[in-house]
């Protein structure tokens, strides 16, 4: 290039395209929202069809740089907070919706009190805070956004009410007993145990005869296809054994047994504790295998100890379905417990008459539930005072227990009855975010996930 030349040339620049890029805005904008909408490979098929040859890692890679480089947030007035699942059980993450216009407002790759502090924190704005129970959601707000009103899901406030049903439920089900009752008709598992029994049997009977007729173990073993060392056994036993129970691993909580024995004699009984003592010795089981363990020592030490009190001031029986004749389960219990009576069916209203036959309890827990269902439909909280008295003095310890939960979380319930808002909208969002996750299965990182999640903003050229 000459610099000394006089002639000089220039150009407007083009307002569609950036320098150096290989294609303008609004190909790029295009690609960002197939890229959003449908992911990387669809999305890679469908531009191709569309003359805009792309690859799935550049789409990716595009939408990835276009949410990285969004404008500040809006500001928010009502947000709703509720975890999800990167793997059920282990790790959680965090989703925060706008209520207000109904979008995702970011995502979280963790779930605790202070990145929900240090996030709330930058938005002074905040007024209204709608969640779930989950004390980690409430700590974090009230550090970070004092000035909010938590308003807790009245969703979830029936939900754990129903569980709370439940248990007690099971409890009662486990003291009275379950009733022995016949296989019905049907039961293909009862049928295939009894014909490997049999069959068992049989083969058991022909190595008998043949050992009784002077056939030796191997022959016995060519001639039915059993080994000869089980053939001996069964011989030297007199009967056929059953298959030997499989050596413990860590992942079941009685390999720890010793151990557990020794804290519970200490008095630590506590579940999550000793999950998480046995977590550091090596234990890679879930703590619903180990709760599993610990509810049957529970119901020992309680039937050891205090048998005149199982079921407290109530006298339980079997409550047995008049249609099938077996017992009502604890959740089907639970869900009529919950049920209004103008709502049930004719079957389900002759359950909850043997119900209330059967377990006073049940007459209790499903009055104190109607009148928290009103409650939570109607906008005077005061009410809500008296209920809490009645659910601690009704005698019946699992609503006894859902009363002192509510206590200590009385704002939140109180602002659930005269505020309109919930977290319906985002649980929607969390069906969302579980379906992306799963169609981009190796590739769902978290940065990925908020792309996909948040609101796609366009800069499209008209």
């Amino acid at each position: 290039m000459n610099e000394g030349c006089a002639r000089k040339t220039f150009v407007e620049r083009l307002t569609t395209a950036f320098p150096f890029a290989r294609k303008t805005q609004r190909v790029s904008d295009l690609v960002g929202l197939f890229g959003h909408a449908a992911g990387g490979r669809t999305s890679e098929k469908l531009l191709a069809r569309l003359a805009m040859p792309v690859s799935d890692n550049a789409i990716l890679r595009q939408l990835k740089r276009h949410s990285s480089e969004r404008r500040d947030r809006a500001p928010l007035r009502a947000i709703a907070i509720d975890d999800w699942s990167w793997r059920k059980g282990f790790n959680y993450g965090t989703i925060v919706v706008d209520l207000e216009r109904r979008i995702v407002a970011d995502v979280l790759e963790t779930r605790s009190a202070k990145e929900t502090a240090d996030w709330v924190k930058q938005l002074p704005e905040i007024e209204v805070v709608s969640r779930d129970r989950c004390g980690l959601y409430a700590q974090g707000v009230r550090l970070g956004a004092p000035q909010a009103r938590q308003v807790a899901d009245r969703f979830h406030l029936l939900q754990n009410l129903r569980e709370s049903i439940e248990r007690h439920m099971t409890r009662v089900s486990r003291f009275a007993g379950r009733p022995q009752l016949p296989p019905t008709t049907g039961d293909c598992h009862a049928a295939r145990r009894g014909e490997r029994g049999r069959a068992r049997q049989a083969l058991f009977d022909r190595v008998s005869l043949l050992r009784a007729s002077g056939k030796t173990f191997v022959d016995i073993a060519a001639q039915i296809g059993v080994d000869h060392r089980t053939d001996a056994k069964w011989v030297k036993t007199g009967f056929p054994l059953h298959r030997r129970r499989l050596a413990l691993k860590p992942t079941s909580p009685l390999y720890f047994q010793e151990f557990l024995a020794r804290r519970w004699a200490e008095g630590d009984r506590v579940g999550r504790r000793l999950f998480h003592d046995l977590r550091h010795r090596g234990y890679t089981g879930s703590f619903s295998n180990l709760e599993r363990l610990l509810s049957t020592w529970h119901a020992t030490g309680i039937e050891r100890r205090r048998p005149e009190q199982q079921i407290r001031k109530f006298i339980e029986s079997r409550a047995v379905d008049p249609a099938t004749g077996w017992q009502i389960s604890p959740v089907i219990a639970a869900s009529l417990c919950m049920k209004p009576t103008r709502r049930l069916t004719p079957a389900e209203n002759a359950k909850v008459v043997v119900l209330k036959q059967a377990s006073p309890s049940f007459v209790v827990m499903r009055q104190l539930a109607m009148r928290f269902r009103s409650i939570l439909r109607g906008d005077d909280p005061d009410k809500l005072n008296k209920w809490l008295h009645d659910a601690k003095h009704s005698g019946v310890r699992s609503m006894q227990q859902f009363a002192r939960a509510l206590s200590r979380d009385i704002e939140a319930v109180r602002n659930a009855i005269v505020e309109h808002w919930s977290s319906g909208q985002a649980e929607g969002q969390i069906n969302r975010l579980k379906a992306f996750k799963r169609a981009m299965y190796g590739r769902a990182g978290i940065e990925l996930l908020r792309a996909r999640m948040l609101p796609f903003e366009t800069a499209m050229c008209t």
